[in-house]
């Protein structure tokens, strides 16, 4: 009798809790769906639910550590399975992939972008659904990154 009780106390528990925080689910999608913040330096960091795929966005002028092209912003994400892939988009020209590049630093703990978020940072947005990351500049030209495929355009 004694373990009767005991596992209703505990399952009245859990309702209970599920009750106050909405669900483990809707908990989760909270957590994920906080804005990203911008480092010290103006640079992003996120990855995609499925932590397969990263991006680090590097505003003009760069970081102390990096630099990029004509000290431009920049985009780059790379992709983890299932071959690895690293993706790059400058402020100008076409959006560039590259297969195998050699160094695979993908995928740190970074903060998440739910499914249905938005990321953006002019001139670059970058859209997470369950297909895919889409990544573009306000031109046009970007990348689109899943588990199955990956091109630029």
């Amino acid at each position: 009798m004694r373990n009767s009780l005991e596992r209703r106390a505990l399952s009245v528990f859990i309702a209970g809790c599920f009750a106050l925080t909405g669900g483990a689910s809707s908990v989760a999608q909270n957590l994920t769906k906080a804005p990203i913040a911008a480092d010290q330096y103006g640079g992003f960091n996120f990855t995609v639910p499925s932590n397969n795929i990263e991006c680090i966005y590097t505003p003009a002028g760069g970081t102390p550590t990096y630099k990029p092209p004509k000290n431009e912003a920049e985009l780059s994400c790379d992709r983890a399975q299932p071959t690895y892939l690293h993706f790059g988009l400058g402020a100008h020209g076409p959006a560039v992939m590259i297969e195998n590049p050699g160094e695979q630093p993908c995928c740190s703990d970074a903060p998440v972008l739910a499914y249905g978020g938005t990321w953006k940072q002019t001139p670059f947005t970058c859209s997470s659904e369950q297909a895919g990351l889409t990544c573009k500049r306000d031109d046009g030209h970007g990348f689109f990154i899943s588990r199955a495929k990956a091109n630029t355009f």
